[in-house]
């Protein structure tokens, strides 16, 4: 008499995949199926039988959707954006192109910058001479008091007093601008470098 093919699986599991660990009881090697998951495994691939449904053909549709599925989540991944951190620099810029500078608005009409041109590219200089070239490249509400404190320092100690104080007043307009639009909270960390003759008027003079 033909034994079912379902059968025949459970028979194989009595084959060197098993030790003997007592008498009557078996233990699968590492690795492979259990008894007691092999008996369950059959009684589920014949009770789909006993549906008219083929267990093979459901294995591999199943495989295949997953493969599918896996297929569309790297894709996913691969055409995910990635969200660039606003950095210092895009601070400065943003400062600079939409407050400090003449720029046009959506239809073409002509804005006065809130500095005169002679002003405007001496912020523009002062900015990245000074911040840009030493913090640019951080996210800006990363930056902490000890940032500030060592770039305004490094200013100093160069004999520029001046500079240092214009430097820390229009980084500090630049991140009360920024802050005002919704580009990131305001928090401590950010206030805390904040001259108070910047508070309240970016880029007041």
């Amino acid at each position: 008499m033909r034994r079912d093919r379902c059968e025949n699986i459970l028979l194989s599991l009595h084959q060197p995949g098993y030790l003997e660990a007592r008498p009557g009881e078996n233990r699968p090697l590492p690795g492979h199926t259990s008894l007691a998951e092999a008996r369950l495994k059959l009684q589920q691939l014949k009770q789909i039988r006993r549906q008219g449904r083929c267990p093979g053909t459901e294995a591999r549709e199943q495989k295949r959707e997953e493969q599918k599925k896996q297929a569309q989540e790297q894709k996913q991944a691969r055409v995910a954006p990635v969200q660039k951190p606003f950095t210092v620099q895009d601070l400065v810029e943003l400062y600079l192109t939409q407050y400090i500078e003449d720029r046009k608005s959506t239809n073409g009409r002509n804005i006065a910058g809130a500095r005169k041109p002679k002003g405007q590219s001496e912020t523009r200089r002062t900015l990245y001479g000074d911040v840009v070239s030493g913090l640019g490249e951080m996210p800006a509400d990363a930056v902490t008091r000890k940032h500030v404190e060592d770039m305004v320092m490094t200013i100093v100690q160069r004999g520029a007093n001046v500079q240092a104080g214009n430097v820390l007043r229009e980084l500090a307009a630049a991140y009360e601008f920024a802050i005002g639009l919704g580009y990131f909270q305001m928090t401590l960390q950010t206030r805390r470098f904040w001259p108070k003759q910047a508070s309240g008027r970016p880029g007041s003079n």
